[in-house]
């Protein structure tokens, strides 16, 4: 149930536990003003009899002295006469007395009246037979029937106090008992509502905080209200955006570190390589020289004794490391010194073909096929200076190369075009990389190599991912761990010809 509909029924159920309060209390107003009304009748009724009674007393009285009160005591008569009609012509009589019992008491009080007059103009006529207790029975008679009646109402007002005392007390506990059910039920609903809206609000707010604090993992679970439950996913997806923005935040930030790590050495390389590459160069040159002079002499002397095979041995040995620090330096030169300036558009996939012919000649890698995969009629053109390409694709070659198993491996160069990227994959089956290796294959004198029998300078990937990255390209490497291969993938962007359109 939504907090909104659970709110209208909140308050219908108030306004209704408020109409029956409202109902009751003008029921019991409503019977007591009955009550009082018929209360006032009766009274009314109470004061005519009484009025009209006392007519008839008078004229009892009068005829009781004298038989010659003829004239005042049927004045008094007629008086009470016209007072007993009013009985129950007045307005509410018929709350008290009954219209039968009101005709009962006419014919009664009638005829008493009717014959009182009788005895009266009889006395008056003949004196001598002037009774006083005879002349004033019929009056008693109709006091008597007056006393009855008044009783009657007398006790029909009792009764009807009695009854309005009841209905009174009823109405007044009824009113007490609803007023207390509903601020009973208005404080229990109050209650639920403060917990159904405080507690996924403060569940809401210490999310916040956490989330505030960092706790970028922080969730929370849906409960309470449709709207809370709403609000509650709401924000475990916001948390959740926020928890992946951050984490490529950090992604990018440790990227661009490490790019930033490989910049500084690639520069301190460079610094010192211009700094001791000639100095250096010059030396292992003569080293080398005077190696290869002296090893001719010794095979022009043909001398084979144990001691000259020692010493030619040793002199190939530092030919081979001698020609080895030059191409150290070489490539550290590489390093230092800017790239070719003149860059003009170049078939990514000639220069690859290039390198597979060169790499096909090359003594140490004949036994391992490179197969070139070309994607026919596309436009494989970029703007690049084709001497780095070239090293570029050979020093990724020679890498997968010496990542192999001569004669059992394979090594695959595919060049391919992607809207308006050129690609250029090189993939091998060789021992593959690790996750640590992945991350620092590019770093300068990282020389954890996959596979090959004599360590390397660690500066072929640095010097190939300097040149991608000069030429607006991106290179990145690939492997789904140790012995299942690796792959290169560099990017570079596609030429374009002067009106827009890609070449």
């Amino acid at each position: 149930m939504t907090l909104r509909r659970k709110m209208v029924y909140q308050i219908a159920a108030t306004l209704a536990g408020l109409l029956v309060v409202v109902t009751a209390s003008l029921w019991g107003i409503t019977g007591l003003h009955h009550e009082f009304g018929a209360a006032i009748a009766g009274y009314e009724v109470l004061r005519r009899l009484y009025d009209a009674g006392s007519h008839v007393a008078t004229a009892r009285t009068l005829v009781q002295l004298s038989p010659h009160a003829e004239a005042p005591a049927l004045e008094q008569l007629r008086q009470a006469d016209e007072k007993f009609q009013t009985v129950a012509a007045g307005a509410g009589a018929e709350q008290i007395v009954p219209p039968r019992r009101v005709k009962e008491f006419r014919q009664a009080i009638e005829a008493g009246l009717r014959k009182a007059q009788q005895e009266i103009r009889l006395a008056a006529a003949n004196r001598a037979a002037y009774n006083p207790q005879t002349q004033a029975a019929p009056l008693t008679a109709v006091l008597d029937e007056v006393s009855h009646l008044v009783a009657e109402i007398r006790s029909t007002i009792e009764r009807r106090q009695e009854f309005a005392s009841r209905r009174q007390r009823t109405t007044l506990t009824i009113v007490t008992a609803l007023s207390v059910l509903i601020i009973a039920g208005a404080v229990i609903i109050g209650i639920q509502q403060y917990r159904s809206v405080m507690g996924p609000l403060k569940t809401l707010g210490d999310g916040v905080r956490r989330l505030a604090g960092g706790d970028l993992r922080q969730r929370i679970t849906p409960g309470g209200h449709a709207e809370f439950a709403a609000l509650a996913a709401d924000f475990n997806r916001m948390a959740a955006e926020l928890d992946e923005l951050y984490r490529n935040l950090e992604n990018k930030v440790a990227e661009k570190s490490r790019e930033l790590v490989r910049s500084e050495r690639l520069a301190s390389v460079g610094y010192l390589a211009a700094g001791v590459a000639h100095e250096i160069n010059n030396p292992i040159g003569i080293i080398a020289g005077y190696a290869e002079l002296s090893l001719a002499q010794l095979r022009a002397a043909g001398n084979e004794s144990a001691p000259v095979a020692e010493a030619r041995k040793a002199l190939e040995l530092i030919c081979e490391e001698a020609f080895r620090c030059k191409q150290i330096v070489g490539k550290l030169l590489s390093l230092a010194r800017p790239g070719e300036d003149v860059r003009r558009p170049v078939v990514l996939s000639d220069i690859a073909r290039d390198v597979v012919s060169v790499i096909s000649g090359l003594k140490d890698y004949r036994d391992t096929p490179v197969r070139l995969e070309v994607q026919p009629d596309a436009d494989l053109t970029v703007l690049a200076s084709e001497g780095e390409m070239k090293q570029v694709v050979l020093n990724l070659a020679i890498n997968a190369l010496e990542s192999s198993d001569s004669g059992v491996a394979r090594v695959t160069i595919r060049v391919g075009r992607h809207d308006d990227t050129v690609e250029l994959s090189v993939e091998d089956d060789g021992r593959g990389m690790t996750p640590d290796v992945l991350e620092r294959v590019f770093e300068p004198f990282f020389t954890a190599r996959r596979g090959a029998q004599r360590p390397g300078t660690g500066l072929g990937l640095s010097i190939t991912h300097a040149i991608v990255e000069s030429h607006g390209g991106k290179i990145r490497p690939y492997s789904e761990g140790p012995g299942r291969g690796s792959r290169f993938v560099v990017e570079l962007p596609a030429h374009k010809r002067q009106g827009g359109g890609a070449s």
